[in-house]
């Protein structure tokens, strides 16, 4: 199947004029119930899956990793690997994407299935959803299809997240302005990184292009709608829920961010990939950080076009390592210079840093215990640098060995004994402390 070269500009034009109306949402919203029904895709109709052009090589040199898109392609471990090795966590990751986008799909699809069952009768949302819902289910069919073909036996998402998921998509039923934050927040990055895909699509498989075609189309409609029904659920939300709303941004962002561009720990078992650089690749290096910060660019459009980029919340997404530039339009290109792009996400640390000394500023002035709050972070951020002492004198460790548990066994004792020490103001110190610690010690 020939692929147009841009999939957006079809759904664009139909907005133009639908959001001009008094009535703009409801005119949006039927306009793109009518464009999906004109121009709709069926993956195994449009998708010649026993054409020959469209057979996985399992051995093809375009499985490689682009700098571009891939935070591990971009470290030096991965440039000096031999050519099999590169083609072969290529594929992997490749595979483990699309089935993380299929898990996401499938949490979308829970609660909106439930949310468009409460919606009255004569609703346009109604058909609109439906519609997107028969596309998510055609796409995740689609995803699948592909990673069968690979071969690679891929877990998708992490497993806490792949337990944590569903529930999630159960709630969003009933708190589906949240339900629709999170939806923002998961197709945006994706959406982003197979824009940057399509502009080199020379440098991928034509199987890989023709889905990602597909998606990149009817995802448009998608997040078109996303956007509006944020819009209009949230006219007249008082403060405190438009203060929750602004804090649901980042969080949702960064956690889907890491599930769709990183990787599993298991994947750096397989492939022994060192701790140090898998953690500099996710998302430590100042190059990684800056593809996350670029995967986040459009939900801070939308975050901006709604209020909920301000100025007190602002210091959450740069806590996150989220915070960036504020593109006009979707999948604006970085026009910035890599260095000066690089330079600004010094202020995560930064920000870290600062959020524990505000903790330690609220235990000395509103507590009468404040310094000994102050000091038990202290000891406890000292314990837990003094076990990663003792690991690395070890020989250090790869990204998922057995040690991992006692790492956690130590996270866990050093929080929970610090509840009764400093209470919540002390855990929220001795995270913050933590967090500092781990931004100059490159294998915590």
């Amino acid at each position: 199947m020939d692929a147009p070269p841009c999939p957006q500009s079809h759904s664009r034009s139909l907005l133009t004029d639908a959001r001009a109306t008094p009535d703009g949402y409801v005119d949006t919203v039927e306009t793109l119930s009518r464009a999906t029904s004109r121009l709709r895709f069926d993956p195994y109709v449009d998708v010649d899956w026993d054409a020959s052009e469209n057979a996985l090589d399992p051995d093809d040199p375009r499985w490689q990793l682009d700098p571009e898109t891939s935070p591990l392609a971009a470290t030096q471990w991965y440039a000096d690997q031999p050519l099999s090795r590169r083609i072969e966590m290529g594929r992997w990751i490749t595979a483990n994407t699309l089935k993380v986008t299929s898990q996401f799909e499938m949490v979308l699809i829970r609660g909106v299935i439930h949310y468009t069952g409460k919606l009255p009768n004569g609703s346009p949302v109604f058909r609109y959803l439906l519609h997107e819902l028969t596309e998510e289910c055609g796409h995740i069919q689609m995803f699948q299809e592909f990673v069968n073909r690979t071969g690679e036996d891929v877990p998708g998402m992490r497993r806490a997240s792949r337990i944590i998921a569903p529930i999630l998509g159960f709630i969003g039923g009933y708190a589906n302005i949240f339900h629709f934050i999170g939806v923002v927040c998961g197709e945006q990055p994706l959406h982003h990184q197979q824009t940057l895909q399509r502009r080199g699509a020379a440098h991928v498989t034509p199987l890989l292009n023709t889905i990602t075609y597909i998606h990149l189309a009817e995802e448009a409609r998608h997040i078109s709608f996303a956007d509006d029904h944020l819009a209009e659920r949230m006219q007249g939300a008082g403060r405190l829920r438009r203060a929750l709303y602004a804090i649901a941004f980042p969080v949702f962002l960064r956690w889907l961010v890491g599930e769709m561009l990183g990787q599993p720990r298991t994947f750096a078992r397989q492939f022994g990939i060192p701790r140090k650089v898998f953690k500099d690749a996710y998302w430590r290096s100042p190059q990684a950080r800056l593809m996350m910060s670029e995967s986040a660019a459009d939900v801070r459009r939308t975050a901006e076009s709604l209020g909920l980029l301000t100025v007190w919340s602002r210091w959450l997404w740069r806590l996150l390592g989220i915070d960036g530039r504020v593109p006009r339009y979707r999948s604006e290109p970085n026009r910035n210079s890599p260095p000066r792009a690089v330079s600004n996400l010094a202020t995560v640390g930064r920000a870290r840093i600062a959020a524990a000394l505000v903790m330690a500023g609220v235990a000395l002035l509103a507590t009468p215990d404040g310094v000994r709050i102050v000091v038990a972070a202290a000891i406890g951020a000292g314990i837990w640098v003094f076990y990663h002492l003792l690991r690395e004198r070890s020989g250090g460790q790869r990204a998922n060995d057995p040690l991992e548990w006692p790492r956690l066994c130590v996270w866990v004792l050093v929080c929970v004994a610090m509840i009764p020490a400093g209470g919540l103001i002390g855990l929220a110190l001795l995270v913050f402390t933590i967090l500092s610690v781990a931004e100059c010690t490159p294998t915590i």
